[in-house]
């Protein structure tokens, strides 16, 4: 009886060992419409910078079938949440992208059309996720779609209102990415690749020093080995700011010196008799 006992205790033991920091989850989603029926769908992980390569091979993929307009996956976590892209095409001229976090629990997606993110729920970070980036941004998107048509482009001249309205929602969305990073920066497969750009020097998001410093704080709360990284990378990508604009310097100033053949053109329509 001691050695049954004994035996299930190690029996125990060695499971949970096997299973300890593996977590499920599924992922559940809905299309507008049967477009995609008996076709599938791909899982990217959306964590890696451009200049890292080895960290792109090692990202996790995977393919999802679509049955009508519905798919369902199951998966087991061995590792910290991470950020994916859900993308689908169908012919040359149809793609679709929407991100969400692979995180335990029962996820649920829900694409309402194909212009805009799918909204996530059903697992803490998705449901922060939706409300702090995808919402937020769907605003930003909408206020951009209407400064672009003709009649909003008209009115714009004359009424400063659709201009604060864009201001608001970009600061609302700025904002949205601020608390959603601060929240989970100890996940950093989670807001690396999109913190990256706000940090980034080339890009113009970063020019603002007030903005700039509190996404600095945000990389600051990172676990140690990932805040390392991304600040290196920023140095990298600072230094390749000033290798490019030295570069453009150099060309425009060998164009300016660029030589040139001046073409002279005889002039014979001058007349060499004279009328006596």
């Amino acid at each position: 009886m001691k050695y049954t006992r004994t035996l299930l205790i190690i029996v125990f033991a060695s499971v949970a060992q096997l299973f300890y920091g593996q977590e499920r989850y599924t992922i559940s989603g809905e299309f507008p419409d049967r477009s995609l029926d008996g076709e599938y769908v791909f899982l990217y992980e959306h964590s890696a910078l451009v200049e890292e390569p080895e960290r792109m091979k090692q990202a996790f993929k995977d393919t999802i079938l679509v049955v009508g307009n519905t798919f369902h996956y199951e998966g087991t976590l061995k590792r910290k949440p991470f950020l994916v892209s859900l993308s689908c095409s169908k012919g040359r001229q149809f793609r679709y992208n929407t991100s969400f976090v692979i995180e335990p629990g029962d996820i649920q997606l829900r694409i309402v059309d194909w212009g805009s993110e799918g909204n996530v729920s059903g697992a803490p970070i998705n449901n922060d996720y939706n409300a702090y980036i995808i919402e937020c941004k769907k605003q930003v998107d909408k206020m951009l779609y209407l400064m672009r048509t003709k009649q909003e482009e008209e009115a714009m001249k004359s009424d400063a209102r659709l201009n604060a309205l864009f201001r608001d929602a970009y600061i609302r969305s700025t904002e949205g990415c601020l608390l959603f990073g601060e929240k989970y920066a100890q996940y950093p497969d989670v807001i690396r690749s999109w913190l990256a750009m706000y940090i980034d020097p080339i890009n113009q998001t970063a020019g603002d020093e007030a903005i700039l410093s509190r996404f600095l704080h945000v990389v600051d709360l990172m676990p140690e080995v990932e805040r390392d990284i991304l600040l290196a990378w920023r140095e990298y990508r600072t230094e390749l700011q000033e290798h490019m604009a030295k570069a453009r310097a150099l060309k425009d100033s060998l164009d300016a010196k660029w030589p040139r053949f001046i073409e002279v053109v005889p002039n014979h329509s001058l007349s060499t008799t004279e009328n006596e």
